[in-house]
């Protein structure tokens, strides 16, 4: 048995246009968010990850470092996976199956379309509709080794975001 929770970066900014996306920094909304979302995953989930792998996109690696000095994680590395970004559902697997078969429980953080199709693809039908910007996906994962990651290996244990949490306000009440 196996533990996977994709996190989905959380609420980016827009503001600066000539940015390239990957350099997108994360909103006030999204700095209020992440370190909540830490704390929900820590208190409620008992969080206690053996990797952490992101995205390197500036927002999701910003997301990833807030979650685990919040969640009391920072023993952890925050590894840059270049191949999440952007990615489709078969480079996120081939990605999960390059994980030491040791480790027990990993995180992904990274972005949607990606995240959404990898959770549904691993629990073998529509399990998430909408992973939102701080979303967090936990899943269990049926196998012992993550080289056998596939299709329908995985089922739901949670899927929350940070207005079911009291996120998702932005800094002036929206």
């Amino acid at each position: 048995m196996k533990k996977l929770t994709l996190i989905r970066h959380a609420k980016s900014s827009r503001e600066q246009t000539l940015l390239r996306d990957i350099d997108r920094p994360l909103s006030a909304r999204g700095e209020q968010d992440a370190p909540l979302i830490a704390r929900h995953l820590k208190e409620i989930h008992d969080f206690a990850p053996d990797t952490f792998i992101s995205s390197p996109a500036l927002r999701a690696r910003t997301t990833g470092e807030i979650i685990q000095r919040e969640a009391s994680l920072t023993h952890l590395t925050l590894q840059e996976e270049s191949r999440i970004y952007e990615a489709p559902v078969n480079t996120l697997a081939t990605v999960l199956r390059e994980i030491p078969n040791h480790l027990r429980h990993a995180v992904l953080c990274g972005h949607n379309p990606g995240l959404e199709n990898l959770a549904n693809w691993l629990c073998g039908e529509r399990a998430i509709y909408g992973l939102r910007t701080g979303g967090v996906v936990m899943l269990r994962l049926d196998l012992e080794a993550w080289s056998e990651v596939r299709l329908g290996c995985g089922s739901l244990v949670t899927y929350f975001y940070p207005a079911q949490i009291g996120g998702g306000k932005d800094a002036h009440g929206d």
